[in-house]
């Protein structure tokens, strides 16, 4: 099993095992993502917002089982899609998440890829299973897409937030939180006192939470308040 795949895993097992907390919007301290994008001359905004959900759409369009260069395809169409829908967008959770908007997409153009793969195969007198069908029109309710999307988003969060905090702060908060040690025993290790402990763990959250609202404009069911 490769580094990212057991990495991956160890998300999604975090992901399953933290308790829901509560949307806090005292954390709105900048414009969000998905607000900075409905600027057509933000480029770096919409790189971001490409680099954060492009790899997402990509590996759930391999898990369906499209080859490198279909994944890609629909992966470009949905960010297109995305482009011309998201200059208008206001985020209003009583009518779902962007989760579940995005998933809608991606789970349209991959039943448009797969009717037309349908109907070639149709000449040549084979079909593609129902089963294949289905799997692919609405993955905003999976299991599996919701995965994908929790997982995409701490990893990016994560990634960006971490140049803000001092090496030993950051090793405390991945071994506590990440990798679920308790914190007596990380404070052995590091040599650090108990306390310390405890609020690096709570700096990193409160900085992690933030990010993924930024991201998102939505807090995913993992990320609690300590």
């Amino acid at each position: 099993m490769s580094p990212a795949l057991r990495k991956s895993r160890k998300v999604g097992a975090l992901v399953a095992n933290i308790s829901m907390s509560e949307h806090d919007s005292s954390l709105h301290t900048r414009p969000s993502l998905l607000t900075r994008i409905r600027d057509i001359q933000d480029a770096e905004s919409w790189s971001t917002f490409v680099d954060t959900y492009g790899p997402l759409v990509y590996r759930y369009a391999r898990r369906q089982g499209l080859q490198d260069a279909d994944a890609a395809d629909i992966t470009q169409e949905v960010m297109a899609e995305a482009a011309r829908c998201l200059r208008t967008f206001e985020y209003q959770p009583e009518r779902g998440r962007f989760r579940d908007w995005l998933g809608t997409v991606t789970g349209r153009q991959l039943a448009h890829f797969f009717a037309k793969q349908n109907r070639r195969l149709t000449a040549t007198g084979a079909v593609l299973t129902d089963a294949v069908l289905d799997q692919s029109a609405a993955p905003q309710a999976e299991a599996a897409w919701v995965d994908e999307f929790n997982g995409q988003v701490l990893q990016v969060a994560l990634e960006r937030i971490r140049p803000h905090f001092e090496a030993r702060n950051w090793r405390a908060f991945e071994r506590v939180w990440l990798e679920n040690r308790s914190a007596a025993d990380v404070a052995s290790e590091l040599n650090l006192p108990l306390d310390a402990i405890y609020v690096a763990k709570s700096r990193v959250l409160k900085r992690l939470r933030e990010e993924i609202l930024l991201l998102a404009e939505d807090l995913p069911q993992f990320v609690p308040l300590s």
